[in-house]
């Protein structure tokens, strides 16, 4: 009987064949491997995948943006990747090959650039900027020729975070914002000698982004295209609006009081070097790939140097070329970068001495809630390093709510000195009231915005492009203190003086 078996198989073996080949087929679609999208995991990591999984579930639920994407490397290989929610305007499925615009991520981007250049023989980092930008420039010509590559590298050129917010977000689209942007800076004045400490500025890596086109001949987009993306196989990655555009970008959401409003912020060609620059997260995946595992577009020598620690921030925390060094909880070295634009919050972690890479991409933003992907990612981290990840809870905004509570305060003023009008308060002392507090109104109207700019040493231009509910609670603010102001003084107008009551 077994003969006959055997006998059987081997004079039917196509159809057996055929059979079995629609059996492992059908067993594929019913059970899927477990890291299908994103490479394969060693069989000690799936607890940890699924543990990032449902940690997973509760962050999106509580972070309440449109869409993201996250992806996982482990050792050289993506081994995990999550997409959710929608893109801008269209309303598309996000996917880990959306493009996603990904703030200051664009500076590591950025460097690495730049030490392909160095490592081709081009740039060196010892040399000042201006041998390679001879028109750069600022009020202090001597500080300005003394600035080197490695210092802006290392965001230790003396520049002003205030110099890199006031040429940023222009919504430029030409080929020639780069440089524009660049000559603008000449026009702002150093906060500290180049060398002396670190001050982060968007103004360093838009320098950086000149250098690039002036060395190599190309626009940077052009420049990160081919020397970067293409090497790379980045095919979702984009430094133009047009080419941004064309592989599926979107601009995304702005949180106004923890509602999704569509941004209507421009992408700025200008910005590319330190924030403009869009990628996916599969993207993202490769490129921390290609720093745990060097070689194929720079060095070893040169992705080393990339990360070490060059200059000290504060305690414990370190600056090196486009990266952020720290140390973990339980003492690693923690490699990272997060990214903000108006409409667009990201963060990318690489954890080289357990070989763990985290990208965590959005497209909602509101400066009130940057902390919020921060804790996401380092609650994923802390399940990758075999720790428990601490209970997402987000710490209450308190001045949203101030300024809502200001507003409404006001908004009970204003109806009371309305309603007022219909009272007779005929004595000296209350006109005089009336005007004093129509000065104490107009006073306060004049000083709530220079304060709050003094405050948060930003422009009014970067409070409304990041802060919108923000400040656009502190412009009702100063309307009803404008009003309350108005009113008081017309009240006070209208009550008798005591000459004119003892001429009645």
């Amino acid at each position: 009987m077994r003969d006959l078996f055997y006998t059987g198989i081997i004079h039917n073996w196509k159809r057996v064949l055929v059979v079995c080949s629609l059996l492992g087929i059908l067993s594929l679609l019913i059970f899927p491997p477990k890291n299908a999208q994103g490479g394969k995991a060693e069989p000690g990591q799936s607890s940890q995948l699924q543990a990032v999984d449902h940690y997973l579930d509760e962050a999106i639920r509580k972070l309440g943006v449109p869409g993201g994407s996250a992806a996982l490397v482990y050792q050289g290989e993506q081994v995990y990747s999550r997409s959710w929610g929608i893109t801008g305007e269209s309303e598309q499925t996000v996917t880990n090959e959306t493009p996603f615009l990904i703030g200051s991520l664009s500076k590591t981007l950025t460097a690495y650039g730049i030490m392909r250049l160095v490592d081709e023989g081009k740039v060196r980092l010892d040399v000042p900027v201006q041998q390679y930008l001879p028109w750069f420039s600022l009020p202090d010509a001597k500080a300005a020729s003394q600035i080197t590559i490695h210092q802006v590298l290392t965001q230790t050129s003396g520049m002003s975070e205030s110099a890199g917010l006031n040429i940023a977000d222009q919504g430029a689209s030409d080929q020639l914002a780069i440089q524009r942007t660049v000559r603008a800076l000449a026009k702002e004045p150093l906060e500290a000698a180049s060398g002396n400490r670190h001050i982060y500025s968007n103004a360093n890596y838009a320098v950086l982004g000149a250098v690039i086109e002036e060395v190599s001949g190309m626009t940077y987009a052009e420049f990160m295209e081919s020397s970067i993306f293409s090497s790379l196989e980045m095919k979702h990655s984009a430094a133009t609006v047009r080419q941004a555009e064309a592989i599926g970008w979107e601009p995304g959401f702005r949180s106004w009081l923890g509602l999704s409003i569509p941004s209507p912020i421009p992408y700025d060609n200008g910005g590319a070097p330190y924030g403009y620059v869009v990628s996916s997260s599969s993207d993202l995946a490769k490129f921390l790939i290609a720093m745990q595992e060097p070689g194929k577009v720079i060095s070893a020598d040169r992705t080393k140097e990339m990360i070490q620690p060059a200059v000290s921030v504060r305690a414990n925390h370190y600056y090196g070329y486009g990266w952020r060094i720290t140390q973990t909880d339980t003492g690693e070295t923690r490699i990272w970068h997060a990214g903000s634009s108006p409409d667009a919050r990201s963060e990318m972690v690489w954890l080289p001495e357990s070989g763990w890479g985290i990208v965590l991409l959005t497209n909602q933003n509101n400066r009130l809630e940057e902390a919020r992907l921060s804790i996401v990612a380092t609650g994923i981290q802390d399940i990758l390093l075999g720790s428990e990840a601490t209970p997402i809870s987000f710490p209450p905004i308190m001045e949203r709510w101030l300024a809502v509570g200001g507003v409404l305060v006001l908004m009970a003023i204003t109806v009371w000195l309305l309603t007022s009008f219909r009272r007779g308060m005929e004595t000296k002392l209350r006109r005089w009231v009336w005007f004093t507090l129509g000065g104490v109104f107009f006073s306060l109207a004049g000083l709530v915005i220079p304060v709050l700019l003094y405050l948060t040493q930003v422009s009014w231009h970067t409070v409304s492009l990041f802060v919108p509910d923000l400040a656009e609670m502190v412009l009702l603010m100063v309307i009803f203190l404008s009003m309350n102001g108005v009113l008081s003084l017309i009240k006070a107008s209208t009550i008798p003086s005591i000459k004119d009551i003892q001429k009645s």
